[in-house]
């Protein structure tokens, strides 16, 4: 029984493709990544910019407070800008700038003009109308976001694999069965 499926088109155009498929896709792309140990991003940027032939930067900006954006990534023909929320914890800039990332390994194309708040947002001294026509930036279709947000999971997941784990207080059977299967459920979505 089949309890979770998303439309996603895969390489052959087929739009019915499962959770499992799409992690397993995610995790050959992120096996060929070269992880900086130890982790960290700006060296995974660093790393990933030679790979892309051009730089990329990271760049904290301050949000609105009830904007759905957290983050962008804003490729141009010199470097690419990843935008994420300053005031948010160093956890959550790690998700959000892992999942731009993601975009950038997987290829994704926008298919939007940026919206001109964003734009005033990002480039408050230019027009957004010359933003849009400059940067070409876009909203990544349904099927990316997923794609992005798995791969910049699962390079997470990678990086802290390397690391020792925290000791934790001893837990007694039940709760450590009852931890291993929330575990469990959490970490490995190929149900």
């Amino acid at each position: 029984m089949q309890i979770l499926q998303w439309q996603y088109a895969d390489e052959q155009g087929i739009a019915d493709v499962s959770l499992h498929r799409l992690r397993k896709n995610c995790e050959k792309i992120v096996a060929e990544l070269e992880i900086p140990e130890p982790f960290e991003i700006r060296k995974l940027c660093d790393v990933l910019g030679e790979r892309r032939g051009r730089p990329i930067h990271l760049l904290p900006i301050k949000l609105p407070a009830h904007s759905v954006v957290c983050g962008m990534c804003v490729p141009t023909g010199e470097f690419d800008a990843i935008f994420f929320e300053q005031d948010t914890s160093p956890l959550h800039q790690l998700l959000i700038i892992s999942h731009e990332l993601g975009h950038l390994i997987a290829g994704h194309r926008a298919t939007e003009a940026l919206d001109p708040a964003a734009s005033r947002l990002l480039l408050p001294d230019l027009d957004p109308a010359l933003v849009q026509r400059s940067l070409g930036r876009s909203n990544y279709a349904a099927a990316e976001e997923r794609e992005a947000e798995m791969i910049g999971s699962l390079i997470l997941r990678r990086a802290r694999s390397g690391r020792d784990t925290v000791s934790e207080s001893p837990l007694d059977s039940r709760q450590a069965e009852l931890y291993g299967r929330l575990r469990h459920s959490l970490e490995h979505p190929d149900w």
